[in-house]
């Protein structure tokens, strides 16, 4: 008799996945339930986490894990904490940034370049914008309320002009949207004001903190991708993502073998050689990239 975690599960170790998924899922009630006994930072700390955490989540799921059918991995992904945009939408998206050429602007959905043709008729300003994206401030800030925003209005208008999957994937995200406002505003008694700015907002800055730095415009597309060598806790967060070399490399590893994968296939030392190995962390982001850029905005040219 087979057993049945392998046919349940993709892989054997995935109930690691769905541990994260109960921790994911009972931290964010906890954060919601526990508001008014909190002091305002507190909340919007536990808010911020674990909205950030749900979308690492929903990045394992994408990638077919831990369930073998898909349809109960969008199930795990459905209730929407940050109210961002239809797993499914993100999934296309994603499937598509890894199956194309990277940051290239046209094609790579992921990407924060502009085409060189694009830059020569730019204006000061647009040049002045692209330049400021490149910093970790502006990224975490103003970028991220403005990416996230525009990236729910694109999509929604997608649904409603009916463009590839993006209705039916609206179809299954507007019961969790209607559904998380509910527990927050009805049930928890959270202003959604107050959630919007932790549970959105702050959830979606801390996760670009994530992908700031995973990937270089370099003119060899197979040296486009970094490793950020992040501690524990925030590998965790991450789901070990920042080790994106190796995630790149072999995108459905599930995330507890990706620091293995990234031994075998020696990620460290070839991220270094490109420089785009940060031993520093997240840390060494911050220090170096938070009003400086981290690259030049036009793609196909190094910085």
């Amino acid at each position: 008799m087979r057993n049945s975690s392998k046919t349940f599960l993709k892989s054997p170790g995935d109930w690691r996945t769905i541990i994260v998924a109960f921790a994911v899922y009972l931290g964010w009630f906890v954060a919601v339930f526990t508001h008014e006994y909190l002091p305002w930072w507190a909340t919007f700390t536990l808010l911020t986490w674990f909205g950030a955490w749900h979308l690492s989540l929903q990045h394992e799921l994408v990638h077919g894990h831990p369930f073998r059918n898909p349809k109960l991995n969008a199930a795990l992904a459905s209730l929407s904490v940050t109210l961002w945009v239809p797993f499914l939408s993100f999934k296309r998206d994603h499937i598509s940034h890894h199956n194309t050429t990277l940051t290239h602007p046209k094609l790579d959905t992921e990407s924060y370049y502009s085409l060189p043709e694009n830059w020569r008729k730019s204006n000061r300003l647009l040049r002045s914008i692209y330049w400021a994206n490149r910093t970790l401030a502006f990224r975490l800030t103003v970028w991220s309320v403005f990416s996230a925003v525009q990236y729910f209005i694109a999509d929604a208008w997608r649904a409603i002009r009916n463009i590839d999957t993006a209705r039916s994937a609206w179809l299954l995200h507007l019961p969790a949207i209607i559904a998380v406002v509910f527990i927050v505003t009805h049930l928890a008694d959270m202003s959604l004001f107050e959630y919007l700015v932790g549970g959105v907002f702050g959830s979606h800055s801390l996760n670009m903190m994530r992908s700031f730095a995973e990937h270089k415009t370099l003119s060899n597309e197979s040296n486009r991708t970094a490793i950020i060598d992040a501690g524990w806790l925030m590998s965790l967060l991450m789901l070990n993502n920042n080790l994106h070399v190796a995630h790149h490399d072999e995108p459905s590893t599930p995330w507890y073998l990706v620091p293995e994968t990234a031994k075998r296939l020696n990620s460290f030392e070839r991220a270094a050689l490109i420089g785009a190995l940060y031993s520093g962390g997240y840390s060494e982001i911050i220090r170096r990239f938070a009003f400086r850029p981290y690259d030049q905005p036009v793609y196909g040219q190094s910085s």
